[in-house]
């Protein structure tokens, strides 16, 4: 070989193995990719074989990789020529002996077999598409010398069935859908710059008020021309909750609920009218849970948790039989409530039912599960399936301060003498209602010495309660008349013997007083037995439920961040 040769061969030597390193290839001797071998650091004779036969495989090896480098740029996809087999990949592998691999070579050039591991790195056949193959053999044997030419159908005819049939295999070509896939369906598109307002619906309100705070009163004289949908505004009760969506003031969708089960919905046709329709499930029920400690009172610490007011309210009515909220509640008693949020198109819109609660009060447990009988009737029970509601609550003032105890000793502050107080004292401004604490008839209603304007109510089993000091009774009740738990019977006042405007509350059975703060009050209704084992049934989840919640407000635990649901 001429030193130009020589110098010819380096240089391209140098620069292929930059090429190696530039793809992160090292110790890559001149192996063949598809059969043709060359036996490292051996140098031959015949100097024209040796040139041709190492620089051959090269430029093989170059083709295979300008092809690989245009079908990438190119975005040829060449995974849908291969088969869809677990099995038949890819297989690279490296560091191979020398006498696995170059038999056939070694066999042509009666070379003895050599136990050097050669570096090499081999692709299976039979997964490279066939032009390409075809393409690159095509280049190769075009490039090889005559005798180099014969050497390959040797080392051609050497190779196994099993090869031949692999390079044969059955391209499978994978069909492209004819139109793009669909990645998101089923819903329409949305108008991201509408909104929703919502409103509930108070004691006292009417159409107009409804639709003026929901900013579409412009509309309800063209609602009220439809039948349908006039005859459905109509269903419009205290506590409906109505949403109407609008875009630039432009009515999208209108939705009321008086159930939060049915609901009544309404939307613009194209013929600039309107159309409407009962369906259900648009309004979703989820249960929500949470815990707090009283700090500053019961209603600003449960709003702190995002407890709504009438939740609140409903647990001081569960309550009412065996906590005065008027001066029992202390600073530390840890309130826990289960109870259903109402939603709407993802938004929260409300709240209704309590459905089981805890309150801890002066370190003694108290717990309410609510529960519908077998007749339809709903109210609150003991984990135990006691009634939680009595015959008679204990305050009849709402929001009162107990200004004086039941006391059989006290000491008359008008009398200046030692008399019995054989009830209690609810201090009030004038004019605050007074409530019946109990399903009763008036035995009395008028003057009565120095308790001033007084009523007597009779109820069931002996037992009757007074009320006394008051400014004015409800016009026209009379003596005789039935009032249920909870109706207005008076106002507060200061008649007869008092010091300032307060109610005097007395408690009796069989005519003896008793304390009516502390009294063990009578169940109104209890549950057969056939109810109570319904209602354990029923009540197991509510019972867990507060279990875990207790054990979290003991240790606590925050989980009003992530109690929906």
């Amino acid at each position: 070989m001429s030193s130009r040769t020589k110098e010819s061969s380096v240089k391209n030597n140098k620069n292929w193995d930059d090429v190696l390193a530039r793809f992160d290839i090292q110790n890559q001797d001149e192996s063949d990719l598809f059969g043709f071998h060359a036996e490292a650091n051996t140098e031959t004779k015949d100097t024209g074989v040796q040139t041709s036969e190492s620089l051959t495989p090269r430029w093989a090896t170059r083709a295979i990789l300008l092809v690989g480098c245009a079908t990438a740029l190119g975005n040829i996809p060449l995974q849908s020529y291969l088969p869809n087999s677990s099995v038949n990949q890819f297989e690279i592998t490296f560091n191979q002996p020398a006498d696995n691999f170059d038999q056939s070579t070694s066999a042509v050039e009666n070379k003895p077999l050599s136990s050097q591991t050669v570096n090499y790195a081999s692709i299976t056949k039979s997964m490279i598409p066939k032009p390409i193959v075809e393409a690159s053999t095509s280049v190769i044997n075009q490039s090889l010398p005559q005798n180099s030419r014969k050497q390959q159908k040797v080392i051609s005819t050497a190779e196994s069935d099993t090869s031949r049939e692999r390079f044969n295999e059955e391209i499978q070509e994978l069909p492209l859908p004819k139109h793009a896939l669909v990645t998101y369906t089923g819903h329409e598109l949305i108008n991201t710059e509408s909104t929703w307002n919502t409103y509930t619906v108070k004691r006292y309100d009417n159409p107009t008020n409804i639709f003026r705070q929901i900013k579409q009163s412009k509309i309800l004289k063209d609602l009220n021309k439809i039948d349908a949908i006039a005859d459905a505004l109509k269903d419009m009760k205290m506590g409906t909750i109505v949403r109407a969506k609008s875009y630039k003031g432009k009515l999208e969708e209108l939705a009321f609920t008086p159930d939060h089960k049915n609901s009544f919905v309404i939307k613009p046709t194209d013929s600039d009218s309107y159309t409407g329709s009962w369906q259900k499930k648009q309004f979703e029920v989820r249960q929500a849970r949470a815990t707090f400690s009283v700090k500053n009172g019961i209603f600003l610490d449960a709003k702190k948790v995002d407890v709504p007011n009438n939740i609140m309210r409903q647990v001081v009515t569960v309550f009412d039989w065996d906590i005065d909220f008027s001066h029992d509640v202390r600073v530390g008693d840890q309130v826990t409530v289960v109870f259903e949020n109402i939603y709407h198109d993802g938004d929260l819109v409300g709240s209704q039912n309590l459905l089981a609660a805890e309150f801890i009060n002066k370190g003694k447990i108290y717990r309410s599960i609510r529960h519908t009988t077998a007749r339809g009737l709903t109210d609150y029970f003991t984990p135990t399936g006691r009634e939680m509601k009595r015959a008679f609550i204990r305050t009849p003032v709402a929001h009162a301060r107990v200004s004086s105890h039941f006391n059989p000793g006290r000491f008359h502050p008008i009398l200046h003498k030692l008399r019995a107080h054989k009830g209690t004292d609810f201090a009030a401004r004038r004019g605050t209602p007074i409530i019946a604490t109990g399903d009763g008839e008036v035995k009395l209603i008028g003057r009565k010495g120095g308790y001033g304007n007084t009523i007597v109510l009779k109820h069931r089993e002996g037992y009757t309660t007074l009320y006394s000091h008051l400014s004015k009774f409800k016009k026209g009740l009379k003596k005789g008349q039935v009032v249920a738990q909870g109706d207005i019977i008076g106002y507060v006042g200061s008649t007869g013997l008092a010091t300032g405007p307060h109610l005097h509350y007395e408690f009796r059975k069989n005519n003896i007083p008793a304390n009516p703060l502390t009294v063990e009050l009578p169940n109104s209704m209890s549950l057969t037995k056939e109810e109570l084992v319904k209602f354990k049934v029923d009540a197991l989840n509510m019972k867990l439920q507060l279990n875990v919640l207790h054990r979290f407000a003991m240790e606590n635990f925050d989980i009003n961040s992530a109690t929906g649901g």
